[in-house]
């Protein structure tokens, strides 16, 4: 495997592990985080961990799975599933995404992710 697939492995196993530090480590300081096509992206660790904290707040049971994934230059896309249970009612969502990461010295710079928000609930 390459640097890069290496490197979303480990932040995933951070996210899964809900290892704030872990996970925030894997980003450059001036990160920036579109994690839905049309909100506004966050910028830097502070809104990604602000965001991060809300999530994990509201979600449990979180899985994150990639099936394949190209890699062109710094650029790693990956297509996979996120599956996790919503704590206020215990409905259980399964998105499939597509996510692309831009790495910068071995961190990830830019990340975008596209869901598939009609499978919705399970």
């Amino acid at each position: 495997m390459s640097a890069l697939i290496d490197g979303l492995h480990k932040t995933i196993d951070a996210a899964l592990r809900r290892d704030r530090q872990a996970f925030l480590d894997s980003f450059t300081d001036d990160c920036e985080y579109v994690w839905h096509v049309g909100k506004r992206p966050l910028n830097g660790k502070e809104w990604l961990a602000k965001f991060l904290d809300r999530y994990w707040a509201e979600m449990a049971d979180n899985t994150w799975e990639i099936h394949r994934y190209a890699e062109n230059g710094n650029v790693l896309m990956a297509e996979g599933i996120e599956t996790y249970v919503v704590k206020a009612t215990g409905e259980k969502v399964v998105h499939p995404y597509m996510g692309v990461y831009e790495f910068r010295d071995g961190k990830i710079a830019k990340m975008r992710d596209y869901y598939d928000m009609g499978n919705g609930a399970t």
